[in-house]
């Protein structure tokens, strides 16, 4: 009886194992939702943590990068009463808990100290089983089952032939759920409860966008620059943008001369209206580019730009340009010492923004290490070496600026490239 039992305990365990566990998250319901704020003076990452309960409580981290200003948010979610405040008073993460009742379309709206306000929209989403998994956890667990009635046969039936049927019923058993294992590769998953439907007829048309400030911007004067993005087929707000590298919009914005450089994420303050707040450095012509993407839809590059007044208040920095030849790949390395303690920022170990002197062409190479994984920003742990590979489309100087963070601090390293034809 003792062998029986123990026969059992392994199959229950192994079902333990092998049974996946339910979770709803924001966008992927197999990944915390991740998202750049630059909002209320301070460079925010927002991680929705995944939530296995629905109703249940839905945990949100907020991790402020240096420098910060200190200022007080509070957040809440539309349709539900309960607030939370959080104090930005230092570098690294700062919790507050909400709930959440349903799953499906979610919005998060964030109140500043100052008046400032941001809306962002995330799904809450529930595992369901894929097809296969049913029929291969059953039978597994129909093996288990056979297997111990044979068992237990085999010690107290006094006809041995009796075995023959469980054993042959978890042959059987074994023989459907190895099968269907096997061609798991082979079956589309399950949509989980609360995802944003498949559109079936394909991906949606490109945005029309308008870059527009609030006032006429002058150096050192905060100002709003605002982007209103609209359908390119019905000319109405589009308000279905998700999350593309950890933001809703990547907004660079620099100086012709190189010599300004801004890399900030847009905060959504109604539907089709993104903004965020900046002020420049030099007189002159800023160019803008944002890139964003739509639901069902692949990225896409919006650009634009505006003039500023007043007196030069930054120096120029000087950097020794690069060489590299138009149609060839150009690898840039960068060491940045110390230990392995870098932290993904934006999903990635680095980040390389190039934009070509005159602004007609724009890039953003990512660092070739691995991805971020599961690992959120609090995770140090990437190399001290940076490198980027990238074949620059034809001659001419480029501008570039290669990101990566480290105690919550995000570095930027600017690149003067000049490339001659091949």
């Amino acid at each position: 009886m003792g062998r029986i039992l123990a026969v059992l305990g392994a199959v229950f365990a192994m079902l333990a194992v092998t049974a996946p566990p339910a979770g709803a998250h924001g966008v992927s319901d197999t990944a915390d939702f991740h998202l750049a704020q630059s909002f209320a003076g301070n460079e925010l990452t927002l991680v929705v943590r995944g939530t296995r309960e629905v109703p249940g409580p839905l945990d949100i981290d907020f991790i402020a990068h240096d420098p910060v200003a200190r200022t007080s948010i509070e957040a809440g979610l539309v349709g539900s009463p309960r607030k939370a405040t959080v104090d930005i008073d230092r570098r690294g993460t700062h919790p507050v808990r909400l709930d959440v009742d349903r799953t499906g379309r979610w919005e998060l709206v964030l109140k500043a100290a100052n008046g400032e306000q941001a809306r962002i929209p995330f799904q809450v989403m529930l595992s369901k089983l894929t097809l296969w998994e049913p029929v291969a956890y059953g039978g597994f667990a129909s093996t288990g089952l056979f297997m111990a009635v044979a068992l237990i046969m085999a010690v107290h039936a006094r006809r041995r032939m009796l075995v023959v049927l469980p054993a042959g019923a978890g042959v059987v058993a074994l023989t459907v759920a190895i099968t269907a294992a096997l061609l798991s590769s082979a079956i589309p998953p399950a949509q989980a409860e609360g995802a944003i439907p498949v559109d079936p007829a394909g991906g949606r048309p490109h945005v029309n966008a308008t870059v527009t400030t609030d006032q006429n911007p002058v150096t050192g004067k905060e100002f709003r620059l605002g982007l209103t993005i609209t359908d390119g087929n019905t000319g109405r707000p589009a308000d279905d943008l998700i999350a593309h590298h950890d933001a809703l919009a990547h907004l660079v914005v620099s100086s012709v001369d190189g010599q300004f450089f801004r890399h900030a994420h847009m905060v959504r303050v109604a539907p089709g209206e993104l903004g965020v707040r900046l002020a420049v450095d030099r007189p002159g012509r800023y160019l803008v580019h944002a890139e964003l993407e739509r639901v069902n839809s692949g990225s896409q590059l919006v650009t634009g730009s505006f003039e500023a007044s007043g007196q030069v208040l930054g120096g120029d920095e000087r950097t020794q340009p690069r060489q590299a030849v138009a149609g060839r790949g150009h690898t840039i390395e960068l060491p940045v010492g110390g230990r392995a303690d870098l932290q993904p920022w934006l999903g990635m170990a680095g980040h390389l923004v190039l934009r070509g002197e005159t602004g007609d062409y724009f890039g953003h190479v990512h660092e070739m290490g691995p991805m971020r994984g599961n690992a959120d920003e609090t995770v140090a742990s990437l190399p001290p070496h940076l490198r980027f590979t990238f074949t620059f489309p034809k001659q001419g100087r480029y501008f570039g600026w290669i990101q990566y963070q480290r105690d919550f601090t995000v570095t930027t390293v600017p690149l003067i490239i000049d490339v001659r034809s091949s």
